[in-house]
């Protein structure tokens, strides 16, 4: 576990998190970057000396995806989920937001109705947009510090025309881990009322808690038109690495979606990328299961610390994900809230508003980093709490 007790030192290695947070967030000073979803840990061993390996003979040129690749993509969520992922279903490319945006126009026309349920993690709606289609918002129920899907509204708007829904499980950036008879009345409305079914289930092996992750594959009624997109970039801190891969069980529909990112020449991930995620994917569950402890204790930390010393602020049940959602409206700062935790706490979160209009006065809290940078981001965090509260407890 003291292996992500230790801080990394990330700056002027071209991290997005460190290196731009001072333009993400026009400040010119130091940031606690707390904000892009990725983590400060080293990979698992096996995977840093996979790409050592690689790297060491010499000759990058251009590489696909084999068969050893695709059995370990395969044998992983089979191991870990029961799945009876067959290889034929491993569609390996660059990274799930760009696989979904090419879904989309696969799937759907211009003009066609895309569900989401928000607040959601905020490309989701880039991507309706961009490619010329309408956002069909299903807000999700916030209620006794969690979040449940209103199945009545998804069913009224689903009569009215929706042709997909993007899914996000576990939810970002709630931090829900949907439970198995929620996924399956999702997955019987959608076939139902002939909606393809995309989701984004990169964040699966971050279950915490004990609360057990279930795919949408377990629903073999929904296979026909239901694609999986996930990575192991979360999963293995590998983010950048840019590697991810898509489930599809319906040959029909693999064909429709590889054939529009083919059409736009993106085909295998990168090939630093796939030997980091089969040496990850066949070795790494130790790691796994160490970074999971690591943090659920952080989560505590967190919520603990909160508890004690802000407890105006809501801390929205956290059950998987390395991202926390607070609610910070007690501070009464309206759509300045972050920039007050820029200017007067140094430390850069997601903003709420972010993720729909549901996130007003809300953060997302990334805690995928050593422990004592979050204690010293909530000790910021307290000197406004009782600058905004007069330190209510």
């Amino acid at each position: 576990m003291e292996k992500f007790d230790i801080p990394v030192d990330r700056r002027g290695t071209g991290s997005i998190k460190w290196d731009r947070a001072k333009g993400k967030f026009s400040t010119d000073q130091d940031l606690i970057p707390l904000w892009i979803a990725d983590t400060d840990f080293k990979a698992p061993p096996e995977a840093m000396e996979a790409v050592a390996a690689r790297a060491e003979h010499g000759v990058y040129g251009y590489s696909f995806a084999g068969r050893d690749y695709i059995s370990s993509v395969a044998g992983w969520f089979n191991r870990e989920y029961g799945l009876g992922v067959e290889e034929s279903w491993v569609c390996p490319t660059y990274g799930v937001v760009t696989a979904l945006y090419f879904t989309i126009l696969a799937l759907t026309e211009p003009g066609d109705r895309v569900m989401i349920h928000t607040p959601i993690y905020d490309p989701f709606y880039a991507i309706i947009r961009n490619t010329g289609r309408e956002i069909v918002d299903c807000g999700l129920v916030h209620e006794d510090g969690t979040y449940r899907i209103d199945y009545e509204r998804m069913e009224e708007q689903m009569k009215a025309g929706v042709r997909m829904l993007i899914f996000c499980n576990p939810h970002n950036p709630t931090g829900r881990v949907w439970r198995r008879e929620e996924l399956r009345r999702v997955a019987k409305l959608c076939g139902r009322y002939d909606v393809y079914l995309a989701s984004d289930e990169i964040h699966c092996d971050l279950a915490l808690f004990g609360n057990p992750f279930t795919s949408m594959l377990a629903f073999d009624e929904i296979h026909s038109r239901l694609a999986v997109y996930t990575s192991p970039g979360k999963t293995f801190s590998m983010t950048g690495l840019i590697v991810s891969n898509l489930l599809i069980p319906d040959a029909q529909l693999r064909e429709r979606i590889m054939g529009k990112l083919r059409g736009a020449w993106i085909m295998s991930p990168n090939l630093f990328g796939m030997a980091a995620a089969k040496a990850a994917y066949d070795k790494g569950r130790g790691w796994l299961e160490e970074e999971k402890h690591y943090l659920e204790e952080n989560s505590r930390f967190v919520s603990d610390y909160i508890g004690e010393h802000m407890p105006e602020i809501g801390v929205t049940a956290h059950e998987g994900t390395y991202l926390m959602w607070l609610d910070l409206n007690c501070l009464g700062l309206d759509g300045q809230l972050c920039g007050a935790l820029v200017e007067e706490c140094g430390i850069g979160v997601g903003d709420g508003l972010h993720y729909g209009k549901a996130g007003s006065g809300f953060i997302r809290l990334n805690i995928g980093c050593a422990r004592s940078l979050l204690a010293k981001a909530l000790g910021a965090l307290e000197q406004l709490y009782i600058k905004r509260t007069s330190g209510k407890r």
